[in-house]
């Protein structure tokens, strides 16, 4: 199996009562495994909910404002860099003011084989007052909507969150393997918002990716992601949040710092993970 880049652009509109649907990753799509995800729009003044029965989802809002997502028996805005994790059990409702949200959405399966401390948590939240993480080259930004060591989540189920490149930034060459408690291997994807970039397989192929390509990265497949001039802004997934990564020749890719700290030193703190 090698990597599927899907233009999801090109997947075809669904009308519902709250807008349109796009399946951007079915059961059709090589690498899916048993991710589901689809792009929602909630035109103006309409709303959506959505019931997580016995899946875990994510529902973020990538274009809109003025919206507001109902949870738990409150109201939170609905605009662009917000979002909410959902347990299984546990629902949302999402409605629009006077503009479109477009929301990705998507959900897989409980991962029961490694073991969790305490009990499973659903959360609202807001990407612009979360922790941001910095790489040692300082060439990348990625601030989590989904970790279990960020303290956000509490399940191994998704890793999730925004990536921000640099112009002509670039990831370490590098693969996600199967581990003792998860032998089926985790389904990892970019989904690319702003900016262009290559993706280089396996085999040393390189691909064009742009705004609206998802990029299905197989299981202990080596890659590379490299930005253009333009830089990059795209979200990054792996579920379950549960492989061990490898790098070629760059001891420090995994090294990130936590933004707008000081360690004493003049330095950001490290963030220390698995």
């Amino acid at each position: 199996m090698s990597i599927n880049v899907i233009n999801t652009n090109a997947r075809q509109r669904v009308a519902t009562t709250a807008g349109t649907t796009r399946d951007i990753i079915t059961a059709n799509d090589d690498g899916a495994k048993d991710l589901r995800a689809s792009i929602h729009e909630v035109e103006p003044n309409r709303s959506m909910e959505i019931n997580s029965g016995d899946r875990s989802h994510l529902v973020y809002v990538i274009e809109g404002s003025g919206g507001q997502f109902s949870f738990k028996g409150e109201n939170y805005p609905a605009k662009k860099g917000t979002g909410v994790y959902l347990e299984p059990g546990d629902k949302a409702g999402v409605s629009a003011g006077g503009t479109r949200l477009v929301l990705m959405h998507l959900n897989v399966p409980k991962h029961t084989s490694k073991q969790i401390n305490g009990a499973a948590n659903s959360y609202y939240f807001d990407q612009d007052k979360l922790q941001a993480l910095v790489d040692a080259g300082k060439i990348r930004i990625r601030t989590f909507w989904v970790n279990k060591e960020t303290g956000l989540s509490n399940s191994w189920d998704m890793q999730a969150g925004l990536m921000t490149y640099l112009p002509h930034a670039y990831a370490p060459r590098h693969r996600h393997n199967r581990t003792a408690t998860n032998k089926e291997g985790s389904v990892h994807f970019y989904m690319i918002f702003e900016g262009t970039a290559t993706v280089d397989d396996d085999a040393g192929k390189t691909l064009p990716l742009g705004p609206g390509d998802l990029v299905l990265i197989p299981c202990e497949e080596w890659h590379q992601l490299k930005a253009t001039e333009t830089g990059l802004l795209y979200m990054e997934f792996q579920g379950p949040f549960d492989f061990k990564t490898d790098m070629i020749n760059d001891p420090l890719g995994k090294d990130w710092y936590i933004k707008g700290t000081d360690d004493g030193t003049g330095n950001p703190i490290k963030w220390v993970q698995s």
